[in-house]
């Protein structure tokens, strides 16, 4: 068999396959030359070969694309927000900043700091009520070379503060020698007591005296236990002193101890589902969900002298007996119409209807003078007191429609 046939059909494979890439290198030279516009470019791949071999005519430009900047800024989507919920407040369109009209201060060591913490959470969406944190970190009341904290007191009252109501947290850094003059005071001894006790109505004093009421609250159970007996004794020391003070003492023992009343690190939270309270060394300290539960302690207290620290409704002071009210009050009608027809000058007194009618009440039931229920005689007479005091109507004319004499007059 003859190789000739073979030899031409791979001649014309070769000159194919060169064809081929002839025509690729030509179609990615006018690839890369043609203009990068949007809309020479628009419709695709096949835009591009219909404006290479002139397939129809290319696609109209974006008429947005062409517009002045003007009208495109115009035709451009605003940004509409139809809620005022969705801005902030004091931003355009948002809702008014309410101020705070009702300040509590917080005093104390870092269990008052967690407290603070607490509150600010539990009157979160009250703006009105203002949580102001002043408590100090290892303070207390046994060094008051570190931090005085009845000076401290002073200082703020003398200061005119905005302060509706103070909370005091303190004593888990107090057991210890306590200096008096020159002499140092073992914990707990008779003296120490009698003069830590001085140093609360030191710090309780300045409020008193401003008209501040003050939230005082005690230790929780620890759950060592030499420091939970100290802090039952200094809590016996907060009590006496702050019921002698007049102000308030929150016992929150029960709420962080177990049915048996001592420590407990987990329990119910604000929301009656059991969650850790306590951590830090030793259990000290209160967790996030801790330092909500004391001030829920707190909150009842405080919500309530805040809805006494607001203008009261007027309606609130109408007396309660509106029966006896209104009795005065149509006495006095008819003093003012007696009083009329004296001033006229005329012999005959002059009969005038007042501007208003008298007050009647609509569920109480007529009673005759004296308190009994009116019985039938009695009708006659209040059908006539009650013509005096409206005054009687006048007759229909005859023939009109409200004449209801029998027989019909004519």
């Amino acid at each position: 068999m003859s190789r000739y046939p073979r030899s031409s059909g791979r001649r014309k494979a070769a000159l194919w396959r060169r064809f081929g890439r002839i025509f690729a290198l030509t179609v990615c030279c006018l690839v890369l030359a043609a203009p990068a516009s949007r809309a020479q470019n628009a419709g695709g791949l096949t835009g591009f070969f219909q404006n290479l071999f002139n397939f129809g005519a290319p696609p109209p430009p974006s008429p947005g694309l062409n517009a002045p900047l003007k009208e495109r800024a115009h035709k451009k989507k605003r940004d509409f927000v139809s809620s005022t919920s969705t801005r902030e407040p004091g931003t355009p369109g948002g809702a008014p900043v309410v101020k705070p009209t009702y300040f509590v201060s917080v005093l104390g060591d870092s269990l008052a700091i967690l407290a603070a913490q607490g509150l600010s959470e539990a009157f979160s969406a009250v703006p009105e009520i203002a949580v102001n944190d002043l408590a100090r970190d290892v303070s207390g009341l046994a060094r008051d070379d570190y931090y005085d904290w009845p000076k401290a007191a002073r200082d703020l009252m003398a200061a005119k503060p905005n302060l509706d109501v103070a909370v005091v947290m303190v004593g888990i850094n107090d057991m210890q020698p306590l200096k008096d003059g020159a002499d140092m005071l073992d914990p707990l001894s008779d003296r120490w007591r009698a003069v830590y006790g001085q140093r609360v109505d030191g710090l309780l004093s300045p409020f008193r005296d401003a008209h501040i009421p003050v939230l005082w609250v005690g230790l929780p159970p620890m759950r060592d236990d030499r420091l939970n007996a100290e802090a039952a004794a200094l809590n016996e020391i907060f009590r006496d002193r702050v019921g002698k003070a007049g102000e308030a003492y929150v016992d929150i023992w029960d709420a962080f101890a177990d049915a048996s009343g001592q420590y407990a690190a987990f329990g119910p939270d604000v929301e009656g589902q059991n969650a850790k309270l306590r951590n830090g060394f030793g259990g000290i300290y209160f967790t996030k969900a801790g330092a909500r539960k004391v001030a829920q302690l707190l909150e009842a207290d405080i919500r309530r002298d805040f809805e006494k620290s607001k203008p009261q409704d007027n309606s609130a002071t109408l007396p309660p007996d509106i029966e006896k009210e209104a009795s005065a009050i149509n006495a006095e009608i008819l003093r003012n119409m007696g009083d009329d027809a004296q001033r006229s000058g005329s012999a005959t007194p002059m009969v005038r209807k007042p501007l208003a009618g008298p007050i009647l009440s609509l569920t109480a039931s007529p009673a005759s003078p004296g308190g009994a229920l009116a019985g039938p005689a009695d009708a006659a007479a209040i059908r006539t007191s009650t013509q005096q005091a409206l005054g009687s109507p006048a007759e229909a004319p005859a023939g009109r429609a409200d004449n209801f004499s029998w027989p019909p007059q004519k």
